[in-house]
C-alpha cells in the first residue's frame, strides 16, 4: 500500500467510525477517543485530517450524503416512469443496510449544531433538486417534499423499524401527490367571471 492509499485508508476509517458511532451512541455522547479507538488510528493521524469532532463529522456526512446522492441520480437516469417510485426505494434500501448510519445522518446531524444545520440544509438543497426536480420546478415544493420524507423516516428510526423499504408506497405517493397536484393546478382554465 502506498502512503497516499494508507492515508486514504485511515481516513475513510475515521469517517466510518464517526458514522457508526454518531448513529449508535448519539452525536453528543461520542468522543474523538471513541472515534480513533474504533478506526484503529493514532489521535496524530485523527488531527492530520480533523481539526474536531465536529469537523470529522460534517466531512463524514458530506461524503457519504454525496455518494447517496449520486447513486440516486444514476438510478433516476435509467427509468423515466416510475423514477420517483425507484429513488426513494434505493434511498430506503441504502439506510435499511446500516441503520447506525441513518441514525447518525438523518436524525444525529440535527444535534451537530449550526454548521450541522448549514451542511444539512446544502446536502438537502441538492438531494431535493437531483432527486425531486423532475417533480416540481419550485425549490421550495422540492424543500417540502425532502422535509416530509425525512421527517417520515425519522420518526420510523425513533421508533425502532428496521426495515425502512415499508415506507415506501407512502413516500411515494406523497411526492407523486405534490407532482400531480401541481400540476393540475398549472393545466387549469382560469376561470371566467
Amino acid at each position: 500500500m502506498t502512503r497516499k492509499e494508507a492515508r486514504s485508508n485511515q481516513r475513510h476509517r475515521l469517517l466510518g467510525a464517526m458514522a457508526h458511532l454518531v448513529g449508535t451512541d448519539g452525536y453528543a455522547n461520542t468522543s474523538i477517543a471513541q472515534v480513533i479507538a474504533h478506526a484503529g488510528v493514532s489521535r496524530k493521524a485523527f488531527y492530520e485530517y480533523f481539526t474536531d469532532k465536529e469537523d470529522c463529522f460534517l466531512a463524514a456526512y458530506e461524503e457519504l450524503s454525496d455518494r447517496l446522492v449520486n447513486a440516486l441520480v444514476d438510478a433516476g437516469s435509467h427509468t423515466k416512469r416510475g423514477r420517483t417510485q425507484a429513488q426513494l426505494k434505493l434511498y430506503l434500501e441504502a439506510l435499511s443496510r446500516d441503520l447506525p448510519m441513518a441514525r447518525a445522518f438523518v436524525i444525529e446531524v440535527l444535534a451537530a449544531g449550526p454548521r450541522g444545520l448549514a451542511v444539512r440544509e446544502q446536502v438537502n438543497g441538492r438531494f431535493a433538486k437531483l432527486v425531486f426536480g423532475h417533480t416540481s420546478r419550485d425549490a421550495l415544493v422540492r424543500k417540502a417534499i425532502i422535509g416530509g420524507v425525512n421527517d417520515v423516516v425519522a420518526g420510523a428510526l425513533m421508533a425502532g423499524k428496521k426495515d425502512l423499504t415499508r415506507l415506501l408506497p407512502h413516500l411515494v405517493a406523497f411526492a407523486e401527490f405534490q407532482s400531480t397536484k401541481r400540476q393540475a393546478r398549472r393545466t387549469r382554465a382560469p376561470r371566467n367571471s
